[in-house]
């Protein structure tokens, strides 16, 4: 069987999970886009264990029934915008598991005839929802949502009764799994995707997810958990190996580790509740195909980390890009290579 080579210029290393007598499965592979990535074999002899728990399955089905429960309302709005010979763009907000609304952008082609395939795209951390140009100009819908308490509209309505140090966003609930406020924004991520089957633009059977660093994993969470997306597209993939980077004090979860180093006998429930957001093991739902991307020179999602959430995708089709000088961004060849894949839903 011939190699698969997603670009001319690329070594191609084959996952060592996939080789079975020598025939190598076509549809999981790593590239390499360069010969030269000599530190990148470094990083397989560093796969993180999975450490979820055996209620992991549970826990998430029940809060996806909670979400559930609660009947889906949409309200959208026309958005004036100098764009409309090529598409029109919506205000829209949805209700959630909660009294939360999540402010959204949905644009669709101006003049589309039938359904249409959708992106929903998730934004990175304390970031906003924008106008993806871009993923419009590959001929899809797009629903654009804005994450609870960070850089957009959204208002998020949940009662925290613990944590919230330093109005650290990954303190706001922490000792209690069911009230964490990474849970509320995966319940948010799910229903962007059924709020998106339920447009009347949109072909709910061309539905995929998308996003980079936290918003890479809220398209793992989305297309996991809402059992309606077809493809997960996931860039510098953050939350995973959750404990390592509350360990090394990391970007977000800076105050995660002030507040367990002021209460450190909080640690091992801490610690314990945040399993259940890893995407080291969220991947274990993730059985729709799925696309990676990391950057060797990544210093906030490290290539480890993001490798090992690869590592333990249940997914039969999976693809791992490395760019061996990438830092935390999205790599312009990966970005090439989605466009070509929205290009064709």
């Amino acid at each position: 069987m011939q190699t698969p080579r997603r670009f001319k210029a690329c070594a191609v290393l084959m996952c060592y999970k996939c080789c079975r007598n020598n025939e190598f499965n076509t549809f999981c592979y790593i590239s390499l886009i360069s010969s030269n990535s000599f530190s990148w074999f470094k990083y397989k002899s560093r796969i993180y264990d999975q450490t979820k728990r055996e209620d992991f399955e549970e826990f998430w089905e029940k809060a996806v029934a909670q979400l559930r429960a609660v009947p889906i309302q949409i309200k959208r709005w026309k958005k004036e915008t100098p764009y409309e010979k090529s598409f029109i763009t919506y205000e829209l907000e949805y209700n959630t598991h909660d009294d939360t609304w999540v402010r959204a952008y949905f644009c669709c082609p101006t003049n589309a005839k039938g359904k249409l395939p959708c992106v929903v795209r998730f934004h990175g951390g304390t970031m906003s929802k924008i106008i993806p140009f871009d993923i419009l100009a590959t001929g899809v819908c797009c629903l654009d949502i804005d994450v609870r308490a960070q850089g957009g509209q959204t208002v998020d309505r949940a009662v925290y009764k613990t944590g919230c140090y330093n109005n650290g966003l990954m303190t706001m609930g922490v000792l209690d799994k069911n009230e964490f406020y990474l849970r509320n924004i995966f319940m948010d991520a799910v229903r962007a995707v059924d709020v998106a089957a339920e447009l009347e633009e949109v072909d709910p059977e061309r539905i995929v997810t998308y996003g980079g660093s936290q918003g890479g994993a809220l398209s793992i969470v989305a297309s996991a958990l809402s059992g309606r997306s077809k493809k997960c597209y996931t860039n510098e993939t953050s939350y995973c190996c959750i404990h390592r980077r509350v360990e090394l004090g990391s970007r977000i979860f800076g105050t995660t580790k002030s507040f367990l180093k002021k209460y450190p006998h909080y640690t091992d429930i801490v610690l314990e509740n945040l399993t259940y957001f890893d995407m080291l093991n969220m991947v274990s739902l993730l059985k729709v195909p799925a696309a990676f991307c990391l950057g060797l020179s990544d210093d906030v999602c490290l290539p480890e980390f993001v490798y090992s959430a690869y590592h333990h995708a249940a997914s039969e089709e999976k693809t791992l890009d490395i760019y061996p000088f990438t830092p935390h961004t999205l790599a312009e060849g990966f970005k090439t290579f989605i466009h070509g894949e929205f290009s064709k839903l």
